[in-house]
């Protein structure tokens, strides 16, 4: 198990004190290799459960366990840390940097690990390879590509630093169908070639079909899990 999840609660607090409960007593467990789906409506909880999952906010209550190690309470210098070590993002609006082409932004995580700049190169026409992302491309800006395109470059930015685990939020939100599909395999390939534990954040049903396990949320709490036992392959 990589992820465990115990009691997890997230409340907002405004200036008048007012109270908004995100997430109440979330128990999950994920399974390293997982490939799994996060769905529910707006408000449901779903990216603040991300945000927690992913290192990038703390709950108010409850204990995460990640590969074993609690690591709730943290300080933020060591979340980060680990962050950059053991979990790889990809985001509905890309994130690419403008000014930079595709290989110098697919490099960015690995600019305070200990590479040369020829080994970062390496390393990141390899990531670009495991998205099938044409070489031809590499030199291109980011207003030069399509919307797969991009986050084909989003998705080999995220494995730059050999990631364990990949979160991805709403990843195909600005893609057409068609695209999608073909975004949605790359996830699968990368999960199936690589074992990496996938999570998917969407409000789309059938990106969800495709991955092995549904997890429903609404109000901030977990009603239903769904185990997928014949997603859909797209590769």
């Amino acid at each position: 198990m990589i992820i465990k999840l115990e009691n997890i609660s997230k409340i907002y607090k405004n200036n008048s004190s007012i109270e908004t409960v995100a997430l109440r007593n979330i128990n999950l467990e994920i399974n390293k290799g997982e490939f799994v789906s996060i769905m529910g409506p707006s408000g449901s909880g779903k990216s603040t459960l991300m945000h927690i999952i992913g290192l990038l906010d703390s709950p108010t209550e409850g204990r995460y366990l990640l590969e074993g190690n609690d690591v709730s309470s943290l300080s933020e210098d060591i979340l980060a840390e680990i962050r950059n070590r053991k979990i790889g993002f990809v985001f509905q609006a890309f994130y690419l940097l403008s000014r930079k082409n595709v290989i110098e932004n697919v490099i960015l995580p690995s600019l305070y690990a200990d590479y040369s700049h020829s080994l970062r190169r390496q390393k990141a026409l390899k990531c670009l390879e495991a998205v099938a992302f044409p070489e031809k491309f590499i030199h291109y800006y980011p207003n030069q590509l399509s919307g797969g395109m991009m986050q084909r470059v989003a998705i080999a930015r995220a494995l730059m630093n050999d990631p364990e685990i990949i979160l991805a939020d709403e990843p195909t939100g600005n893609l057409d169908t068609k695209t999608g599909e073909a975004v949605i395999a790359t996830f699968q390939r990368l999960n199936k070639e690589r074992g990496l534990t996938i999570i998917i954040i969407t409000h789309e049903e059938y990106i969800a079909e495709h991955t092995e396990r549904i997890i429903l949320l609404r109000d901030g709490q977990i009603i239903a899990e769904n185990k997928v036992l014949n997603s859909r392959s797209l590769v």
